[in-house]
């Protein structure tokens, strides 16, 4: 009997000790994006619905006209979220009749998971924007790079607004 007592007696005690672990506060990984909000992205396209169709592109693009050739822009990160980041990346697209016919990019990272990030967009760019106009280029998040993407998503800008002057 008393032996039955004390294995109640210790089961309730450690199910009070496990209840206890369940609370107290997540800590993230501990690198240089630990602990950082996340902001929605405004200029994400809210999500859409089976069978709605999706948009096309147009025949040509609506901000041209633009000329033909290759472009470079550098776009740095700046500071985001009060962290101050100083990744950058140089973007090179070549137009042709407004729309991309290659990209390159290339990645100037300070840290380790920036490098890998990098890494993997530019193993994705190339499938995301060749062959769509320069206005249907921007990128949201691709490889999950979401800085990385905004920096590119300005070097498109800056390009196009070069591609139009020079026309």
């Amino acid at each position: 009997m008393r032996r039955r007592a004390l294995a109640a007696v210790g089961a309730v005690l450690a199910t009070a000790g496990l209840a206890g672990c369940g609370g107290g506060e997540v800590t993230p990984a501990q690198d240089e994006y630990a602990g950082r909000a996340q902001t929605e992205n405004p200029t994400a396209q809210p999500a859409t619905t089976a069978g709605a169709e999706a948009p096309t592109a147009s025949a040509t693009p609506t901000g041209g006209p633009y000329a033909d050739g290759e472009y470079t822009v550098s776009e740095a990160y700046g500071v985001v979220d009060d962290v101050v980041e100083e990744d950058s990346i140089d973007v090179t697209l070549s137009l042709q009749g407004g729309y991309i016919t290659d990209v390159s990019v290339t990645g100037h990272a300070l840290t380790g998971t920036s490098k890998n990030y990098m890494a993997d967009f530019v193993e994705e760019i190339d499938d995301a924007v060749v062959g769509r106009s320069i206005e249907d280029a921007h990128v949201t998040a691709l490889a999950g790079a979401s800085k990385t993407s905004a920096a590119f998503n300005d070097a498109v800008d800056a390009i196009a607004a070069q591609a139009a002057e020079a026309y």
